[in-house]
């Protein structure tokens, strides 16, 4: 979980500088996990001391923000996301494969589509009752598609 929390500290100060504590509070509001204290600070000192962000005290608050190492850093996590997702592919397919599950053939298809993984991301992004009705929209939708095709189906 540090590497993952390392991440996100990463992703979130890119974005925007921020306190310890706004940093916490994000990781429970995108993640579901809140972080204690014990383990967010030792964690940001240690990245300041590798000299990937840096700190600076405003009145109490200490703001926190990207290094050029940090952003050099950042930079290649791109590439590691990108590696991450052909690798997840990859072990969906073979699953698919070796279970003989349709769905998950599926959804490795649906993973190797651009658009797919940004329509996803978009998804998480959402505030979740919208995103609960966007869903429930498109399910519709996509149902309605599929039997108007399995009746065009069966007239051909």
């Amino acid at each position: 979980m540090k590497a993952i929390l390392k991440m996100f500290i990463l992703k979130r100060i890119a974005t925007s500088p921020s306190t310890g504590y706004g940093i916490m509070k994000e990781c429970y509001e995108k993640l579901g996990y809140k972080p204690s204290a014990g383990s967010i600070y030792p964690l940001l000192k240690s990245m300041e001391k590798d000299g990937i962000i840096v700190s600076t005290k405003e009145g109490r608050k200490v703001i926190y923000s990207l290094s050029e190492k940090g952003k050099k850093f950042f930079e290649g996590i791109e590439k590691i996301k990108n590696e991450f997702y052909q690798r997840l592919h990859s072990h969906i397919v073979a699953t698919a494969e070796i279970f003989d599950d349709d769905e998950l053939k599926s959804i490795g298809e649906f993973f190797k589509n651009e658009r797919c993984k940004k329509i996803l991301f978009m998804l998480a992004e959402m505030d979740e009752k919208k995103r609960e009705r966007l869903l429930d929209e498109i399910y519709r939708r996509l149902k309605n598609e599929s039997n108007r095709d399995k009746k065009l189906g069966k007239r051909i």
